[in-house]
């Protein structure tokens, strides 16, 4: 059967709007736009010196970033989950919702702040990344998935930490030096 005219133009709109219609549908509910639960999932490699390690006495999770996750979930009301992943993997389980956020060293690198949400860099390890000579990446973040409003959460919490004085107080405690920015 052969459309013709007005048939052929009504039939060419219905599609493009099953097509538009369809394409709203399959983004709906796409990622967790806020946490569901009472917990909060970080993502970690656990083999990073003084930032996220396994302690060698009764193998739990240690070091700066551990304890700033703890303070980050204590101030949004939450329980702290720790999912221990691969260095490679970290950002990549963003997008796969294994975890809500990434605290682990990860630093400001264009392409992670492209592709991923972020907070205002909190740590500056450029002073003892001595001869890597790459700046890049020396600033440390928090990360989110892109859009996902807990980036913002993460950095209210991170500034009040910063203004009264526990990060900085954290720092020494596993660098001997404020190394906050």
């Amino acid at each position: 059967m052969k459309i013709k005219g007005k048939g052929r133009s009504v039939c060419l709109l219905l599609l493009i709007c099953i097509g538009i219609l369809s394409m709203i549908g399959c983004s709906m509910g796409m990622g967790r736009e806020t946490l569901e639960t009472d917990v909060l999932r970080v993502g970690m490699h656990l083999d990073i010196d003084k930032m996220c390690y396994l302690s060698p006495e009764d193998n739990q999770p240690e070091g700066f970033e551990v304890e700033l996750a703890g303070l980050l979930a204590e101030k949004m009301g939450m329980e702290l989950e720790i999912v221990d992943t691969t260095e490679e993997n970290l950002l990549k389980s963003l997008d796969g919702e294994v975890y809500d956020c990434v605290l682990s060293s990860v630093g400001l690198s264009q392409w992670n702040t492209i592709h991923y949400g972020h907070t205002q860099p909190y740590l500056d390890l450029s002073s003892i990344e001595k001869g890597s000579g790459d700046e890049e990446g020396t600033q440390i973040a928090a990360f989110t998935k892109k859009g996902n409003s807990l980036a913002d959460t993460l950095e209210e919490n991170l500034e009040e930490l910063k203004e009264d004085g526990t990060l900085s107080q954290l720092s020494a405690k596993y660098f001997g030096e404020d190394l906050t920015i």
